[in-house]
């Protein structure tokens, strides 16, 4: 019977050695990845701080004026362009209504 005890605490020691080898590699490739994980976080934290720096540029009204004017062709309205909407019936003309409803003109217009 102590022959048999002894067999098995050599398995269990065996065991033990197998288990203990599988967690230390275990261990390393786990620390391995939380490095790489956090080189992630870190690549991750200097976009955002590249992207919100760009964005404050972005963002300030003399770039946009810069970028509308160049790249769009936009300016700001010259006072001939402006008008108050008690004029605007001068500027573009009276609306035509022909008394209608819009569905029955284009139920007429159809036929």
């Amino acid at each position: 019977m102590s022959r048999r005890a002894f067999l098995f605490g050599i398995l269990v020691v065996g065991l033990l050695i197998v288990s203990l080898y599988r967690a230390k590699y275990g261990a390393k490739d786990t620390a391995s990845e939380i490095m790489a994980v956090e080189a992630q976080i870190e690549d991750a934290r200097h976009e955002k701080a590249l992207l919100e720096t760009e964005l404050s540029h972005m963002s300030r009204r003399e770039w946009i004026e810069e970028y509308a004017r160049g790249e769009l062709g936009m300016a700001p309205p010259r006072p001939d362009q402006i008008a108050a909407e008690s004029d605007l019936d001068e500027v573009i003309g009276l609306p035509v209504t022909s008394g209608v409803a819009p569905e029955r003109e284009q139920a007429e217009g159809a036929r």
